[in-house]
């Protein structure tokens, strides 16, 4: 138990800021679809990005917001526990002490009673969620060695300093991915017959592979066996889902020598031949699928439309909000943190504590 506590302590931690992350998101877009940038799928793409890299780096974020408030003249914590306790040991707060450390140590507790094994119920569920993050292992391993073995058995067509451009029979739509070393984009054969849905096609998974869209991909997935539970992990992931797609081809019609109209076009027949087929599963890699497809499909469209005039790059905007997500998380890392029991006004409150049970003892004597 000792030796899991730590690491029990962070994930915790880390997901405490995870949520608060997918709040600052719903915030940060709320605000956005009343601006010009409601159609900015690029720039909300990128915001996305910015806030999620402050969730994962934001161990180190809260090590430095703790620094900080260590270096200024009243020497500060941010810890909510610690501040807890000064407040406490003012008089802030009125409270027998008893009941007070109880309240502190209910993280604690909660954490003792995950793994005493002495409820039935919470250790069902602990295996039950073991199990589940054991399935979403076992299908994130499979799915990669399906797509290694497409890869590998697809046809290398050509070839650039970072990029190999591979045909496949065994695939319906095109998609990009990684290797350790190098990237790859695999493309139906078939559509060596329509030389104007190939050139869309390569554009877009070159795109992704530009805009990095295939490393956050893979990053979201192998987070899903240990983050599977948490409603904010689904929140960003869906949301990343959403606008990888409008960003792409927002990116897309904005080069030179692509043409909205046609790329719009494009996407629409294949989209409408797809259905014909019978097989609109395979539309999931367009995000074109569900019980949503065709609000999915005409925020497609609106954001073609709207690319032209769409500034896909502020950067002190940008800036600003990556800022602005950092020390929002990184406070917030810091003040969940978990703090030293020993500590001068932990020392005060136990011996408060102490004095307290004593004389209830005395009295009852």
């Amino acid at each position: 138990m000792t030796a899991v506590k730590p690491v029990l302590d962070a994930y915790l931690e880390w997901n405490l800021v995870l949520g608060l992350a997918a709040l600052v998101w719903l915030i940060a877009r709320s605000v956005m679809s009343k601006t010009s940038l409601s159609h900015g799928f690029v720039a909300q793409l990128r915001t996305l990005k910015a806030l999620c890299l402050c969730v994962v780096i934001s161990p180190l974020l809260a090590l430095g917001v703790s620094a900080l408030a260590s270096h200024t003249p009243v020497k500060g914590t941010v810890a909510i526990g610690d501040i807890a306790v000064a407040a406490y040991l003012r008089g802030d707060i009125a409270m027998p002490a008893t009941q007070f450390e109880a309240l502190l140590n209910t993280r604690q507790r909660w954490v003792e009673v995950l793994f005493n094994g002495d409820h039935a119920i919470v250790s069902v569920v602990l295996a039950l969620m073991a199990l589940v993050s054991l399935v979403y292992a076992v299908r994130v391993i499979r799915d990669a060695l399906a797509i290694r073995e497409t890869v590998n058995a697809s046809f290398l067509w050509r070839r650039s300093d970072k990029v190999d451009i591979r045909l496949s029979d065994r695939i319906a739509v095109p998609f990009a991915v990684r290797g350790l070393r190098r990237r790859h984009v695999v493309l139906p054969s078939h559509l060596l017959n329509s030389p104007r849905e190939l050139r869309f096609a390569l554009a877009h998974e070159l795109q992704h592979i530009r805009a990095g869209d295939v490393e956050w991909e893979l990053g979201f997935e192998l987070l899903r066996p240990l983050l599977f539970w948490n409603p904010a992990y689904i929140v960003l992931k869906y949301q990343f889902d959403r606008l990888r797609e409008l960003a792409c081809d927002q990116s897309v019609v904005a080069r030179k020598g692509i043409d909205a109209n046609d790329y719009t076009s494009c996407l629409l027949d294949y989209c409408a031949r797809t259905v014909v087929r019978g097989s609109p599963r395979v539309l999931n890699v367009a995000l074109v699928t569900g019980g949503k497809a065709k609000r999915v499909l005409r925020q497609r469209v609106i954001a073609l439309a709207d690319a032209p005039s769409v500034q896909s790059s502020m950067p002190f905007m940008f800036l600003g909000l990556t800022i602005l997500f950092a020390l929002v998380l990184g406070l917030a890392a810091a003040s969940v943190q978990q703090t030293e029991d020993w500590s001068h006004d932990r020392l005060m409150l136990s011996t408060v504590v102490n004095l307290e049970r004593l004389e209830a003892r005395n009295q009852g004597n």
